[in-house]
């Protein structure tokens, strides 16, 4: 009986802490979770499956908001975009590729503005086309994103071009 009591004590006390590092999330810690989940829906293993490529896909759109504005001159991806149109275009560039891997590095996150995220930040695009080449490409971005339900939605993204020596 003793045993049971205290199995119970634990497990409210984990339910407890989990409950509260889940609604005490910090803006800046969801922020970084759009980033995670961009980075883990744009990023394709060898071998994935049509399933697996289908269902990140469709779960790209649902980090942006409607319309959102792309300035990125380096692949004539400049223009408003609906969430659709972005999600396709990320389908058809994980058509080429064998493997992909997107990481975003040295995050800068400020709200300038309630509800709103400038983030500036380093993305890392390495991957394998399916006939060999191999890309690897570092860029900086500035991205804004806006929280209008509750939920950060990418607004504004653009590719940061650095003058070369």
């Amino acid at each position: 009986m003793v045993k049971i009591k205290y199995i119970v004590i634990a497990a409210v006390v984990i339910l407890g802490i989990v409950a509260v590092r889940h609604f005490l999330q910090t803006e800046e810690k969801k922020v970084r979770k759009q980033f995670e989940l961009l980075s883990e829906w744009v990023s394709k293993g060898p071998g994935e499956s049509v399933l697996t490529t289908s269902y990140k896909i469709q779960h790209i759109a649902t980090l942006f908001v409607k319309p959102c504005v792309f300035k990125a001159d380096i692949i004539a991806f400049t223009g408003s975009y609906t969430p659709e149109e972005i999600a396709g275009f990320a389908g058809r560039s994980r058509f080429y590729l064998a493997d992909l891997s997107l990481k975003f590095y040295d995050l800068n996150i400020e709200f300038p503005e309630q509800a709103m995220a400038q983030v500036t930040l380093t993305a890392k695009l390495i991957g394998k086309t399916k006939s060999g080449e191999y890309i690897d490409a570092t860029h900086e971005l500035k991205t804004l994103l806006t929280n209008p339900e509750g939920t950060w939605l990418f607004s504004h993204v653009e590719v940061v071009e650095v003058l070369q020596k």
